[in-house]
């Protein structure tokens, strides 16, 4: 008889949990797949060797279902939207106040009752089982994010987008809670950031507070994702550092004293933050953050001494050294 192959030795639990904490620490898996899997491993032991079969697809029901879902959903904000518009200087506020609060309130009562038609709660609505039914009551609810903030911009008199983009920040974050996704988490991140400068606008905060909170806001929610915060951990890290190297930029460029020299310090550090970190874990956006924060360190240091075509050439010379230096970093640790 054939010897069985590597692949069919058997695990301890031991040995499957740790093997899961290196795929979430790297992003790969995120915290919500690994307890399924688990959850998954564990009746499996309970009720013996199951016999092997072929991972279940999407149904095309699901399929249709989940789009129709979300056509749904765009076309009920849409129809608020062209309503209020086409008489939006007629309505006056009462009539303004209410199309946007009907409209938040047939989306979010949809998206509660796709999120709740089972029993589990959000723990629930997290597996992988419902995944289309958690897209869905996500994207409703995040949509009724932005009319609620609507609404509540057009009912008060006083700090308008602060308290709306406040509004949207509250619905957003009950979204998070029971039914996140990809746009739940991008929508995030923009109240989050709009909110940030309502704030320092209502303040009067100085440009280089501004600059650099919208900074902090970025690097903030990079830092989620290695948090079971985030359910989509490479997006939430791409668009954290996206922020983040956006304002150090625009502070880099077009900034004044102390702002140019805040924009260069945030983009210094992105790129030893981006490359050591890349090194050690293997996401994806460090490597290309530190990328791109070189290129524009190195275009804002040296194109108004040595030019752009010399500036392009330095900038080209140092990413290739630093993808040599990364892949045999990479390399070493691997063996290793």
């Amino acid at each position: 008889m054939a010897s069985p192959a590597p692949t069919t030795g058997t695990f301890s639990r031991d040995q499957v949990l740790q093997a899961l904490q290196r795929l979430q620490a790297d992003g790969r898996w995120s915290h919500q797949q690994a307890a399924a899997l688990l959850d998954e491993l564990d009746r499996s032991t309970a009720t013996g060797p199951a016999a092997p079969a072929r991972a279940p697809q999407p149904r095309l029901g699901n399929r249709l279902a989940e789009a129709a879902g979300y056509v749904g959903a765009v076309l009920v904000g849409s129809a608020g939207a062209v309503l209020a518009g086409e008489h939006w200087a007629e309505l006056g506020r009462g009539g303004r106040v209410a199309i946007l609060l009907g409209v938040t309130l047939v989306l979010a009562v949809t998206g509660v009752a796709v999120a709740l038609v089972r029993p589990g709660g959000s723990a629930a609505l997290r597996q992988p089982a419902h995944a289309v039914r958690r897209r869905l009551a996500s994207t409703a609810l995040t949509i009724s994010a932005a009319t609620a903030a609507g609404a509540v911009g057009n009912l008060v008199t006083e700090h308008e987008f602060l308290l709306g983009t406040g509004t949207a920040v509250l619905v957003l974050a009950v979204t998070q809670w029971l039914a996140p996704s990809a746009v739940s988490e991008t929508a995030g991140l923009a109240a989050v950031a709009l909110l940030a400068g309502a704030v320092l606008e209502e303040t009067g905060a100085p440009e280089p507070v501004f600059l650099g909170t919208l900074v902090a806001v970025g690097l903030a929610w990079a830092a989620l994702a290695w948090t079971p915060v985030l359910t989509v951990p490479t997006l939430g890290l791409t668009l954290g550092l996206g922020l983040a190297l956006y304002w150090a930029a625009v502070a880099a460029f077009y900034g004044t004293q102390p702002e140019e020299g805040l924009g260069i310090v945030v983009l210094v550090l992105l790129v030893a933050a981006g490359l050591v970190g890349y090194v050690r874990t293997g996401r994806w956006p460090l490597a290309a953050a530190a990328a791109v924060a070189l290129t524009a360190l190195v275009f804002r240091l040296t194109s108004d001494s040595l030019g752009a075509p010399v500036a392009l050439l330095l900038t080209g010379l140092l990413l290739l050294g630093m993808g040599a230096v990364v892949l045999v970093r990479r390399r070493s640790a691997e063996q290793s």
